[in-house]
């Protein structure tokens, strides 16, 4: 479970990585491989065998993201948080064949004026990092949806870091559900 705040990952479960706004903490690097593309490299990952365990970690995480209080939200979410499940499942005869899936949940935070919120300073930095990362998934939906069935269409996953990781959500043999939620 992770959270991009101000264009920085950080680790919701990892204790040492909870004081983001603590200008040391530099947050985990995002890496590219052929294997898994996308990946953030130290994330702490727990291995559960119950949905109870995985909700427990869960709503650990949650009590870790950063929020800030402004005009219109005394609760704004000020980050935006991925939590990923990787399901496996084997066949008793054939131990050797394991079915792998994957489930991400994204709570994203809303795109935010910045006059109508009050907002100055640090507050108003990470307003600005929000829409940004917005606009560029806007821009890759928009490229995905344009381009179904062209060639060489330039996908922009890589001019954010919540676009990169969520790249294979998008992609390839996957299924993507939003929820909006409008205030």
């Amino acid at each position: 479970m992770l959270e991009i705040y101000n264009e920085r990952i950080f680790d919701l479960l990892n204790p040492e990585q909870v004081n983001k706004l603590d200008n040391l903490v530099t947050g985990l690097r995002l890496r590219w491989n052929k294997t898994d593309q996308f990946i953030v490299e130290n994330l702490f990952t727990y291995e559960t065998q119950t949905a109870e365990e995985a909700i427990s970690f869960f709503r650990s995480g949650i009590r870790n993201k950063v929020i800030a209080m402004h005009k219109l939200n005394s609760s704004s979410s000020r980050s935006h948080c991925i939590f990923e499940l990787k399901v496996e499942s084997y066949n008793n005869a054939h131990p050797s064949d394991i079915l792998s899936s994957k489930l991400v949940f994204v709570d994203l935070a809303g795109s935010e004026r910045i006059g109508l919120t009050g907002t100055e300073g640090r507050l108003a930095k990470e307003s600005i990092d929000i829409n940004k990362s917005l606009f560029t998934l806007r821009q890759v939906i928009m490229t995905i949806a344009e381009g179904e069935g062209k060639r060489d269409v330039h996908i922009p996953y890589r001019e954010s870091k919540l676009t990169s990781l969520l790249k294979q959500s998008f992609g390839g043999n996957s299924y993507c559900l939003m929820v909006l939620k409008h205030a």
